[in-house]
């Protein structure tokens, strides 16, 4: 029997320390919030149904998000109908327009079109360039009508929410690198019990030290020492499922420093900046079939976090990515939900601002235990995520950033729990 001790309790942490309790090993996971789930956090008091601030949706079928499926089965959890992409409305030229009038102002379907425009370019021989640089080198080539400055504005939201980065900082190499079957089905699954509830019920059994930062690990091939706030404990192995922004923040000390190669990852990656602003109406405001709007605005993308549920209230989710969240990170809660209904209203083209009755505000950058959102690849940055998730001595590796083929991904942080853990013997 392996002692293993496992930093983080998000769905990597749980993951790993699963399949080693099967195994018949040791574990203690070590985590530093009072709660388990890492960036999947839902708030069960804004309204009657849960709303989610972190981990939002299943992405894609059995095939393309598997080990959550997986985990969904396992504990009998319901979930809602798949809702579509195409099911979208956006704002253009100051009009709140449908998912078809949206298709009619590209002449195409912009992510869809942007992702084959890419595919093209790899598979001709195209340099690893930014996301940005295939845009505005061959959009006008394939589609009318051309790119003004709203469209393509708009398409750079669309990137920046996906990605939690900004379309110059992602490189098209990251798009092969990723590929996988069923990445192309577009359906997105909620939870109707909340994330928090399927973390809850994965952890069952296990042995859990909440409030528990770590703040050293001494290491070398045969054992490692783990000092937290709860004490000095030693171990054989540790699996190391802290996120990328934790890491490059150095707020866990290694002793000796992790070797070059894993530090060029962990400075090579993005480490992406995500915020959630949630507004609770009085009504119902928006089109009754409303899934995604996407608009050109810095709140980016909204959407009902209650879509599917039985006694869905009036609520609407505001979810930035890229510079746009990074530049709300210093706002405090009652700024932002002030801009935010400034902004839906201008959305709307109704005034909102005696009619929102609650609201939260989230930005996982400044999250001290998180100090991100998910990883995304930049240019140059190919075999990055490999050299994160390589084993070093006593140390093991998962976490979203880590998975190769699903990252930025809660299935992609499951799959690469059972990884680390199976790099145990």
């Amino acid at each position: 029997m392996t002692r293993v001790a496992i930093l983080g309790g998000g769905a990597a942490g749980i993951s790993a320390a699963r399949s080693l309790q099967v195994a018949g090993h040791e574990t203690r996971i070590f985590e530093a919030r009072d709660r388990l789930g890492g960036r999947a956090y839902t708030d069960y008091e804004l309204a009657v149904h849960p709303v989610e601030m972190g981990a939002e949706f299943i992405h894609g079928d059995a095939v393309s998000a598997a080990a959550t499926w997986d985990w969904v089965r396992e504990f009998a959890e319901p979930t809602t109908g798949a809702a579509h992409c195409y099911e979208i409305w956006s704002q253009l030229e100051g009009k709140l327009v449908d998912g078809a009038t949206l298709q009619d102002a590209f002449g195409t379907e912009p992510l869809s079109s942007l992702s084959r425009l890419t595919k093209s370019w790899l598979e001709t021989g195209g340099e690893d360039v930014s996301l940005a640089q295939i845009l505005d080198r061959t959009w006008d080539d394939h589609f009318s009508p051309p790119l003004n400055d709203e469209r393509r504005h708009l398409i750079a939201n669309m990137i920046a929410e996906l990605a939690a980065s900004d379309i110059e900082e992602l490189g098209a190499y990251q798009q092969k690198e990723s590929a996988h079957e069923g990445d192309d089905n577009f359906a997105h699954w909620r939870l109707l019990h909340g994330y928090t509830r399927l973390m809850q019920r994965a952890a069952i059994g296990l042995s859990v030290s909440l409030s528990d930062p770590v703040s050293r690990v001494r290491w070398d091939d045969e054992s490692a020492e783990v000092v937290s706030v709860s004490g000095s404990s030693r171990w054989d192995r540790v699996v190391v499922t802290l996120p990328l922004g934790v890491l490059r923040n150095r707020s866990v000390e290694f002793l000796p420093e992790l070797p070059q190669e894993k530090l060029w990852a962990i400075e090579g990656l993005n480490a992406g900046h995500i915020n959630k602003v949630v507004l609770k109406l009085d009504r119902v405001y928006w089109p009754p079939d409303l899934t995604f709007l996407w608009t050109p605005q810095s709140t980016q993308l909204w959407w009902r976090p209650g879509q599917g549920q039985k006694d869905e209230e009036p609520v609407l989710s505001a979810y930035t990515g890229g510079s746009d969240a990074a530049s709300f990170e210093a706002w405090d809660q009652e700024s932002m939900l002030e801009e935010a209904t400034r902004q839906l209203s201008d959305i709307l083209g109704e005034s909102l601002g005696g009619h929102v009755v609650g609201g939260r505000f989230l930005a996982w950058g400044i999250e001290d235990y998180t100090r991100m959102a998910y990883s995304s690849a930049p240019v140059g940055a190919s075999g990055l995520r490999a050299s994160l998730a390589a084993p070093i001595g006593s140390l093991r590796f998962a976490g979203e950033a880590t998975n190769v083929l699903h990252p930025a991904s809660v299935s992609g942080a499951i799959e690469s729990g059972a990884r680390a853990a199976a790099e145990i013997d």
